[in-house]
């Protein structure tokens, strides 16, 4: 087996991608993007990394990271690290051309991966699943504690365009049916002419929401979003009477739609134009030859409003897993007793807050 940590320039990481299904999280420039970005915060202030292994039977594993320094108050005697992926769902990814079961393969890289990771003084990691991105979990389980954090919405766009409006819920199609006739329209633009509008209306959203701090995005954060890989990125704009109701950015990779942020301005939150522009995109994206549109799920992974509003779009549901990994048992037990120590709390195991040294 051949393994090795590799950065977003390598030609290992694209060929990788090239070969592979996979999302626009994936993409080397999305996660120096995110590595580099102050404001996606716990991922920024790293280093954007990947580990890469393959063998000879046509099995090959990447996952892509970014990588941390340790909190200040985690006292060592030598720099140490932690690992996460960046936001969104940058799954690991395998590929098995071969004919022998992969799981024996995924065995021994992720032991790789955990050897490579000591050796560079990285703690452990934590991982985000991508829901249509499948891989076998038993290897996952096997090294680390995976944990599922509840279903999110996905809109199979094979079905015709009959079943995928049979499938929308009646509200949601009486909604969108009344606002269309009342001249409710969608744009899908490359050229995002209608961005700060929709900067406007995301921020709006968030407020109204009483949204965490870290979901605040600045305006720079969307530019240098664009700037990074614009080219997958799509942002739909639905307008009411010349004026901007709504907006939201979708990534395009790999036959997969993401439905990444959104927002809807005040003055147009009572006539939920969302309905329309996810309609409306939703169309787009089956006549673009794709396969799935995954518009997430609730908030923390609960069946909230937000999650039963995506659910009156499709009948069709994928679970989303957090992967955590201690790559080195001995050095992670002894920062959580550092935080124990210095908080007089009991560090979580596993499958709470990770990893424990860095709850708040």
């Amino acid at each position: 087996m051949r393994c090795e940590f590799i950065g977003p320039e390598s030609k290992l990481w694209s060929r990788f991608l090239t070969d592979a299904s996979h999302d626009f999280y994936h993409l080397p420039k999305y996660v120096a993007f995110s590595a580099g970005d102050r404001m996606s915060a716990p991922e920024a202030n790293g280093v954007p990394l990947a580990f890469h292994a393959e063998d000879d039977e046509g099995h090959r594993f990447l996952i892509v990271l970014i990588v941390r320094p340790l909190p200040q108050s985690c006292e060592s005697s030598t720099p140490l690290f932690d690992a996460v992926t960046p936001y969104g769902y940058g799954s690991p990814l395998v590929i098995n051309e071969g004919q022998i079961p992969v799981e024996p393969f995924l065995d021994q890289a992720i032991a790789e991966l955990c050897a490579g990771l000591r050796q560079k003084g990285i703690v452990s990691v934590f991982a985000r699943s991508h829901p249509t991105l499948v891989i076998p979990q038993e290897p996952l389980r096997k090294a680390g504690c995976l944990v599922q954090h509840g279903q999110t919405i996905c809109v199979d766009l094979t079905l015709s365009q009959e079943e995928l409006w049979h499938q929308t819920r009646a509200g949601h199609r009486s909604e969108i049916n009344r606002a269309i006739k009342k001249g409710v329209t969608v744009e899908i633009q490359s050229d995002w002419k209608d961005f700060d509008e929709f900067f406007r209306a995301y921020t709006e959203t968030m407020r109204r929401v009483g949204a965490s701090e870290h979901y605040f995005f600045p305006r720079d954060y969307f530019a240098k979003l664009r700037e990074a890989i614009g080219e997958v990125l799509h942002l739909a704009i639905c307008h009411k009477d010349g004026a901007v109701a709504c907006g939201g950015i979708f990534g395009e990779v790999c036959g997969v739609v993401q439905y990444h942020l959104s927002g809807t301005t005040d003055e147009f939150h009572s006539q939920y134009p969302t309905k329309v522009m996810l309609d409306s995109v939703r169309t787009w994206a089956k006549e673009r030859g794709n396969r799935t549109l995954h518009l997430g799920g609730g908030y923390g992974g609960t069946e909230d409003s937000l999650f039963q509003f995506k659910a009156g779009f499709s009948h069709l549901r994928a679970p989303f897993y957090t992967w955590r990994l201690i790559a080195d048992p001995q050095t992670y037990q002894r920062l959580c007793h550092q935080w124990e120590a210095a908080t007089g709390r009991t560090a979580s195991t596993s499958n709470g807050f990770f990893p424990a040294y860095r709850a708040p």
